[in-house]
């Protein structure tokens, strides 16, 4: 069938020929047009839809065109439903070949392949041959409703289409329509199959803890999935990530723990790459990793050798290079004790160089433990920056590090501070770099006390302990304060009237002021999406909404872990909330809003 279009334009050309020279020239000039159309619709991949003959006329309805031939032109017009085509018989005999619109893709259970790695229980491999050029659309129609079907239309447009196919409700009968579209992604036939999903043993996830929905608006919501980054067993343990609906249920995850290269401690968890794969590190044996939703692994950056190894965060470049967090072996402060996570690197993403190196202590100050508690003060000396995340500036080539126990610092490429975001105290080597606070007016607030961070204005509040810095398209700087040790009380790190929140800062880099212009949480929920640690923040541009992503600790319907709003950042309505509880109330680093599936697919 390949072969149809090489042939067809062959046969037309004699039958036009032949026609031609058996017509009066009026005549053979309307044949000649007649056919000409035909040949076009099929050049522009116009399916055949259906024939019509009327007495002197025989009508070609193709997708999107329509085109008539008379009737003393044809000897025949046989279509082949089964086989997707249409013979034309001329008067001449010639036979010419029309790609049509069959009456089924023939799918069986050699077409479906569930969990094709062995590592993704809510994936499937589905092979479809056209037996014409097409594209692929293929829908998991959801549980709870229309709202919750996952669709997806490829972007390939051929004959052979072999895709990965995710949103599987796991341990359940799955109904997916499979359909065929045309180039602009039309549907033009659709067939349904059933796909049953189980969990092997060694496959049974143990990481989905107690979970419930509290609120789900979906028509309000922002499109896509959630994926959740779990924390696992602990800091060191092989991290997961599940994905979930607007009704809070698990329609895709990756159970790396058996996989010989990816059982990773991802830390803030796995990222997506411009290419549509993940993107993430191992905290142990130190490498970085890009790999695809079903666990094949794409490439290593081998980071160990160089002397480094990834904690935390890493994240892509607009150049394709990567920007990590990483420990470098062998660094020691002032006093020659060894230090760890407080170095910044760039991977040059094709040759696996590090192309820029930044040492915190080379920019920062390793002495200043004026925001440690005094659980962690024991840690002090190794542990003085604990680097979460890092985050790269495009306008001005520079990178934002958040640091659990110093601040939100932006560091030029040749490591230099351009600002230092956190309170006054204790801040002697950089007090050229603090950001002054301002008010709602833009007047600077004098008061020594809010600057210290040992009280705070009524429209001003630092970050404490912060995670997860955003830079928005305006500037801004968008991030979770976690609250931890907030005003230096050292109650705080267990306390039941701290509070984190989602706030929004505007800096001015020359003026060195801040102010605060959006927080949600504080007034909001008070203690009730207080998170010591972890947690996420992410801006949601289509609704112009936040999803706040407090992970630990957070009391909830079930006790204490994680929760994940999505608030409307004009009226403070939240439009979707879970609840996500474990007995050791670590949940989750991060959770986003993406796209099941990659853009460009």
């Amino acid at each position: 069938m390949n072969k149809i279009k090489d042939y067809l334009a062959l046969g037309l050309t004699i039958l036009c020929g032949n026609l031609l020279c058996s017509c009066e020239e009026e005549e053979t000039h309307n044949y000649n047009e007649v056919y000409a159309q035909v040949d076009a619709c099929i050049n522009q991949n116009r399916l055949l839809l259906k024939v019509e003959q009327e007495t002197d006329k025989a009508c070609l309805f193709f997708d999107e065109d329509t085109v008539f031939i008379p009737t003393e032109s044809i000897v025949s017009i046989n279509t082949d439903a089964t086989a997707w085509k249409t013979t034309l018989t001329g008067i001449d005999g010639t036979t010419i070949i029309i790609p049509t619109l069959g009456n089924s893709l023939n799918l069986s259970k050699e077409n479906i392949k569930v969990n094709p790695t062995g590592y993704a229980p809510c994936s499937m491999q589905l092979t479809v041959p056209f037996p014409v050029e097409g594209r692929l659309k293929v829908c998991v129609k959801g549980k709870h409703g229309s709202h919750s079907d996952l669709s997806h239309l490829f972007s390939k447009f051929g004959y052979n289409h072999q895709e990965y196919i995710h949103g599987l409700y796991r341990d359940s009968k799955n109904t997916v329509d499979v359909s065929f579209t045309n180039k602009e992604g039309k549907v033009l036939l659709t067939e349904t199959i059933e796909v049953e999903t189980t969990t092997p043993e060694d496959l049974v996830p143990d990481f989905f803890s107690a979970r419930q929905t509290v609120i789900s608006k979906p028509d309000k919501m922002e499109p896509g999935v959630t994926i959740v980054n779990d924390q696992g067993g602990g800091e060191y343990d092989a991290h997961r990530a599940y994905m979930l609906d607007s009704d809070g249920e698990v329609r895709w995850y990756l159970w790396l723990r058996n996989h010989p290269k990816l059982n990773i401690t991802a830390h803030c968890g796995f990222k997506r790459l411009a290419n549509g794969n993940f993107l993430g590190g191992d905290a142990r044996k130190g490498n970085l990793f890009e790999f695809d939703m079903v666990g094949n692994l794409v490439k290593e950056w081998d980071i160990a050798s160089k002397g480094y190894t990834f904690h935390h965060d890493v994240t892509e470049m607009p150049n394709g290079n990567l920007l990590a967090t990483v420990t470098k072996a062998g660094s020691l402060n002032s006093e020659g004790t060894y230090t760890r996570f407080d170095y910044v690197i760039e991977v040059n993403r094709e040759t696996g160089d590090i192309t820029t190196e930044w040492d915190l202590k080379k920019c920062m100050d390793p002495s200043r433990d004026a925001l440690m508690s005094k659980q962690d003060i024991e840690d002090f000396k190794h542990n003085w920056a604990h680097s979460n995340a890092v985050e790269y500036s495009q306008e001005d080539d520079c990178i934002l590090v958040s640091n659990r126990y110093q601040g939100l610092v932006k560091l030029t490429r040749d490591n230099q501070l351009v600002w230092f975001l956190t309170p006054h105290r204790g801040a002697k080597k950089n007090r050229s770099s603090l950001l002054m606070p301002l008010d709602a007016n833009r007047n600077l607030i004098t008061d020594k006390e809010v600057q210290d961070g040992k009280t705070y204005h009524e429209d001003f509040d630092w970050v404490w302990g912060a995670h997860c810095p955003v830079i928005l398209d305006n500037g801004h700087i968008l991030i979770f304060d976690n609250g931890y040790h907030r005003r230096h009380e050292e109650i705080d790190l267990y306390s039941q009237v701290g509070y984190s929140r989602a706030v929004e800062y505007e800096i001015n880099e020359k003026q060195k002021t801040i102010q605060q212009v959006w927080e949600y949480g504080h007034k909001e929920q008070g203690r009730r999406c207080y998170s010591v640690a972890l947690s996420s923040v992410q801006y949601l541009p289509q609704t112009n909404h936040v999803l706040f992503g407090p992970g630990v600790g957070t009391p909830n319907v079930n006790g204490a872990g994680g929760k994940i709003i999505e608030v409307d950042y004009k009226t403070k309505e939240v439009v979707y909330e879970v609840h996500i509880s474990r007995p050791d109330y670590l949940v989750f680093h991060r959770v986003s809003r993406m796209s099941l599936y990659p853009e460009g697919l």
